[in-house]
């Protein structure tokens, strides 16, 4: 028999689907709905067609249609860029490059493909790789400024950040008009704290493209980071304008809060949106939300269920896969320092506000290193890597500059009367089994469950010394001393220039001096820690 002749009356509705099933990551169904128009010169269905083999893992087949696709659009984007947004919705990004090789194979000559192939590179931290497909594209195309641009990007990526900052400029003098440009210089002065200079080229961008909500979102962690805090907040919620940050309704989200309001009678939903860190810090703001008469439940991970259920004024807690709108109010937790910042307490209460279960924390320190019949060791908590997520690019690159390695702690080696626990979790754990020589660890986290079992093994620590992870917070909630050791271009939370935090009182600061280089910084955690074990070795005299 042969093929069915699609029905044109049928087209548009059955190509809404296809479009409707990609967005939603049912590429297989995508693909069979818009197979019987891809047979046919239907530009449209040949895109869809092509975005869905591809996203089936059928590269090869995908690449005719692809190309196809960019020889009739020129000025278009390359479809596989397309590709790229659709599959980083699933956390699937690293799955677009199978088809940018089949079309390279296909076109070599084109640009834009090679440009799009180096901004994938370049977000999968490969930067060699992503400037090698850049500078072939600016030999084709030398007058291609989209490709000036992502070169600087992946200059700064691989800290050469004076060239990536001056060759910025030249795009945005040769394009004025250029807001990702603008946008690009903005992100990268904020990384090196010139906070007057970026917050100028984000309202260039802004000016140009006001409703660029990502871009809306960076100039919002400028603002923040450079200690405009009320603006900030404000600036941030251009977030629910982006993917993945709430599906409740935004028309009931907590309004901003004045000095006289009164939440007597009403509910509020607090949820859980990004990070454990963004939670554990802004669970603060509880006490503050019951002492107005509210009553608050939270929705978070299961991992932080017992922690939350402990803060003073929580009425409940929710720990399910999906939640749905069963109060008067909801409130993301990031979007708690906005609705505070008009108040008397626009930072929250004040440190500890999370708390432990003593019986917990007894049995928690049976794990820990005995003290014997001796003056007691100095207790440290070390964590050295956060969570890699490397199918979420942009979680992956902020977690390649925030982590370290094992072996960097080696120095820790020369350290007297201190014993060393890891609170390392994920897979930065796996160099426990091959630590540096000397270092010696002890590894009780395959005794911990959730986060409520490291605050109890936190509260039989003299210090946590940790990278800008959830541990920092926990730490910080608890009022646990800690040491963070921080990137050179830290987040918005540590601010600029100080070595104190406001938001946890118990933690110090240590930053890097130079990008990517974390030798001075552990050198300067060593002294501290020394300090603090022959203050209490000289305590137990």
């Amino acid at each position: 028999m042969g093929s069915r002749v699609p029905d044109q009356v049928e087209r548009q509705p059955t190509l809404k689907a296809a479009f409707e099933a990609l967005q939603a990551g049912r590429f297989e169904a995508a693909r069979d709905l818009a197979r019987p128009y891809a047979q046919q010169q239907d530009l449209e269905a040949r895109l869809l067609f092509g975005l869905a083999l591809a996203g089936s893992h059928d590269a090869a087949g995908a690449a005719p249609f692809l190309t196809g696709v960019a020889t009739a659009r020129p000025q278009a984007l390359h479809p596989c860029m397309d590709l790229v947004s659709l599959l980083q919705r699933q956390f699937r990004a690293r799955d677009a490059e199978p088809a940018f090789l089949a079309c390279l194979a296909m076109t070599p000559n084109d640009a834009k493909l090679h440009l799009g192939h180096a901004q994938l590179l370049c977000d999968m931290g490969r930067s060699d790789e992503a400037m090698a497909a850049v500078e072939e594209s600016l030999r084709l195309a030398p007058d291609l400024v989209a490709a000036l641009n992502q070169k600087a990007i992946i200059l700064a990526g691989m800290r050469r950040t004076t060239e990536a900052l001056d060759l910025f400029r030249q795009v945005v003098e040769r394009d004025p008009r250029n807001a990702p440009a603008w946008a690009n210089l903005g992100c990268t002065l904020t990384g090196e704290n010139a906070f007057e200079e970026a917050l100028s080229a984000y309202r260039q961008s802004i000016q140009i493209k006001p409703d660029d909500a990502q871009v809306r979102l960076n100039h919002s962690i400028c603002l923040l980071k450079a200690g405009r805090m009320v603006q900030g907040w404000q600036e941030h919620e251009w977030r629910f304008r982006l993917p993945g940050h709430t599906r409740l309704p935004l028309d009931r989200i907590l309004p901003t809060l004045g000095p006289g309001t009164d939440l007597s009678g009403r509910s509020v939903l607090l949820t859980h949106e990004e990070g454990v860190g963004d939670t554990l810090m802004f669970l603060r703001y509880v006490p503050l939300l019951a002492r107005l008469g509210a009553r608050v439940v939270a929705w978070v991970p299961q991992n932080l269920a017992r922690v939350a259920a402990r803060v003073d004024g929580i009425a409940g807690v929710i720990a399910t896969d999906e939640v749905r709108l069963d109060a008067d109010w909801h409130c993301p937790f990031i979007s708690l320092p906005r609705a505070f910042a008009g108040t008397q307490m626009p930072w929250g209460v004040a440190p500890p506000y999370l708390d432990t279960d003593p019986a917990s924390v007894a049995s928690a320190s049976l794990h820990l290193p005995r003290t014997g019949a001796g003056r007691p060791p100095l207790r440290v908590g070390l964590v050295w890597g956060g969570a890699p997520r490397p199918d979420h690019l942009p979680a992956n690159a902020v977690d390649r500059r925030r982590s370290m390695t094992l072996d960097q702690l080696a120095p820790l080696t020369a350290l007297r009367h201190v014993s060393l626990v890891s609170l390392q979790y994920g897979p930065y754990a796996r160099a426990l089994h091959d630590p540096p020589e000397g270092l010696h660890l002890l590894d009780p986290m395959e005794f911990v469950q959730d986060m409520d079992d490291t605050a109890s093994l936190m509260r039989s620590l003299d210090v946590v010394v940790s990278v800008d992870t959830s541990m920092i917070h926990l730490a910080g909630g608890l009022g646990v001393p800690a040491i963070l050791m921080d990137r050179y271009d830290n987040c918005w939370r540590w601010f600029h220039g100080r070595t104190d935090s406001p938001w946890y009182p118990s933690v110090t600061i240590v930053r890097q001096t130079r990008l990517g280089e974390w030798t001075d910084v552990v050198e300067r955690v060593v002294p501290m820690l020394q300090r603090m074990a022959d203050a209490k070795q000289a305590a137990f005299a």
